[in-house]
């Protein structure tokens, strides 16, 4: 009898170790598993805060780059002209949009397509033919770039 009541009380402590190093293994995955997550939300914030300034700063520069003409205006909308269409860029609640228009009509403003979450984007002549192109990330950190724009500066003279 007595060897029947040991090998219970054996499969018995067997059973409970098994189930308490099961709970073990299992706080210690959901531990690992909620700071990768965390970790991974913070990152990808990070990183999308970064790429919204910094990618609306470089898409209007490329825009700038590659039109006939530009117009910076007081409040920074950015009027770009090529040979069969007109862009005006613009910022409006923290949202960089886009608008088309042929050539013949008005360029407003409003209606545009969302392009960029960028915060206090800015679009500003500073004369001699240069653009400054920043925006502000969403930690504060300022993305800036500097434009040569088609249609602006003064003629260059030549001398002898």
């Amino acid at each position: 009898m007595n060897t029947a009541d040991t090998k219970r009380l054996s499969e018995t402590v067997s059973a409970a170790g098994s189930m308490v190093l099961f709970l073990i293994f299992t706080v210690c995955c959901l531990v690992i598993i909620t700071v990768a997550a965390t970790a991974y939300k913070r990152i990808s914030e990070n990183y999308d805060n970064t790429f919204n300034s910094a990618a609306a700063v470089r898409y209007v520069t490329n825009k700038l780059r590659s039109c006939d003409s530009t117009e910076i205006t007081e409040n920074g909308d950015i009027l770009l002209e090529s040979s069969d269409s007109k862009t005006l860029i613009y910022q409006r609640d923290g949202i960089l949009y886009e608008r088309l228009f042929s050539l013949g009509s008005e360029a407003v403003p409003e209606g545009g397509e969302a392009v960029f979450s960028a915060k206090d984007f800015e679009g500003e002549d500073c004369g001699g033919g240069l653009a400054k192109i920043s925006a502000t990330g969403a930690e504060g950190e300022k993305f800036t770039a500097y434009c040569r724009i088609s249609n602006g500066g003064a003629a260059v003279e030549k001398s002898n």
